[in-house]
C-alpha cells in the first residue's frame, strides 16, 4: 500500500510541475464558468433559478476531453523518460502501478472540482438552491 501512495504522490507532483496541468485546469475552469455564466438559454442569469444544472451539463462533457488528457500522459510521461523500466523492475506489483497512477488521475480530477466551488457559493447566494442536487452532482461529476 506503501507503493501506491508513492506513486500516487510523485504522479500528482509531477504533474503539477508542468506547465500541461495549469493549462488544463485553465481550460477546464474557463469552458466550464463560460457556459454556466454566460452563454446560450441554459445560463444560470437567463434561467431566472438558482440551479448548477447547466454547469453539470457542460462539465460532464469537459471532463469527458479533460480526463483522457489526464491519463493519457501519465504512462507516455513515464515511458518517454526511460522511467517505466526502472519502475517495473521495482518490487511492485503492476497492480499497485495500475492503482496508484488512477488515484493520482482522480485527485486531479477532485481538485479541478475544488476550484468550482465558488460556482456554488455564488448561485447559493443568487437565490435558494437544492443542496442535495448539487452535492449529487459533483459526487457524479467526482465518480465519471
Amino acid at each position: 500500500m506503501h507503493a501506491v501512495w508513492t506513486i500516487c504522490k510523485r504522479e500528482v507532483n509531477a504533474f503539477f510541475d508542468s506547465l500541461t496541468a495549469y493549462v488544463l485546469l485553465v481550460i477546464f475552469l474557463g469552458l466550464s464558468g463560460t457556459f454556466t455564466w454566460l452563454f446560450g438559454q441554459g445560463d444560470i442569469f437567463f434561467v431566472g433559478e438558482a440551479s448548477l444544472d447547466i454547469f453539470f451539463q457542460v462539465s460532464f462533457w469537459t471532463l469527458f476531453f479533460f480526463i483522457p488528457a489526464v491519463t493519457m500522459g501519465m504512462i507516455a510521461e513515464e515511458r518517454r523518460s526511460g522511467t517505466l523500466e526502472l519502475l517495473v523492475t521495482k518490487p511492485v506489483d503492476d497492480l499497485e502501478i495500475v492503482t496508484g497512477k488512477w488515484l493520482a488521475a482522480w485527485g486531479l480530477v477532485a481538485i479541478a472540482l475544488v476550484f468550482t466551488l465558488p460556482y456554488y457559493v455564488t448561485v447559493a447566494q443568487l437565490g435558494p438552491i437544492d443542496h442535495g442536487a448539487t452535492i449529487s452532482g459533483y459526487l457524479g461529476l467526482l465518480f465519471i
